[in-house]
This record gives structure tokens, C-alpha cells and sequence, in this order.
């Protein structure tokens, strides 16, 4: 099992970081964050970066202010 942002998702061997994304129905855009384990990563790798079982992804929206 994988979760994102808190909702589970059934883990198959070879996924990666944009496999987990793409069945979790979310799109990172480019203000958004993914940290996998407490790491960034960057987006440009989201489909080269491995995700292990029991991963824990968060989607992080970037927030600008004045």
C-alpha cells in the first residue's frame, strides 16, 4: 500500500512516483511540490523515481504571498 496525501493505494512492484500519482487521480502542476518520504522530488523524475511499499507521498502546493 501506498498513500497520497492520506488516501491509499493498492502497490504493484515497478511502479513509479507518477504510476502511484496517475492512480491516485492527481496531477502535480508546476506549483506543486511531491515529496516522497520526507524527500522532494524533482519533476522532471517523477516517472524514473521507484516508489517502495508502504511509501507515504505528499503533494504540496507552493504558495506565494506579498
Amino acid at each position: 500500500m501506498v498513500t497520497v496525501n492520506g488516501k491509499e493505494i493498492d502497490f504493484k512492484g515497478g511502479m513509479t512516483v507518477a504510476d502511484v500519482l496517475r492512480a491516485a487521480g492527481e496531477t502535480p502542476n508546476a506549483w506543486t511540490l511531491v515529496v516522497v518520504d520526507g524527500k522532494v522530488i524533482s519533476p522532471d523524475l517523477l516517472s524514473q523515481t521507484p516508489v517502495a511499499d508502504g511509501a507515504e507521498i505528499r503533494l504540496l502546493p507552493l504558495l506565494s504571498g506579498g
